[in-house]
């Protein structure tokens, strides 16, 4: 469980350095979705936040979901800058 947690925080920090860099581009954008975009990537980055700081436990269901739902975030923002 120990080595579990370790990539988690390993994984977490990369997606929160890649996250916040997009989201400043987006942000300096004109792109139409704007608030759509910058709400949805706040929201993927409170939520390994709540993981490491305890309010969610890293389930199963946590480790495989969160990994693909980042994954389609970056693919749909990938065109917008």
């Amino acid at each position: 469980m120990g080595f579990l947690r370790i990539l988690l925080v390993a994984f977490n920090t990369a997606i929160i350095t890649y996250l916040v860099y997009r989201l400043v581009q987006i942000y300096r954008s004109a792109s139409a979705y704007k608030a759509i975009i910058l709400i949805a990537g706040i929201v993927l980055l409170l939520l390994p936040i709540t993981v490491l700081v305890g309010f969610i436990r890293p389930t199963v269901i946590y480790v495989l979901i969160y990994p693909i739902a980042i994954g389609s975030f970056i693919f749909l923002i990938k065109s917008e800058v």
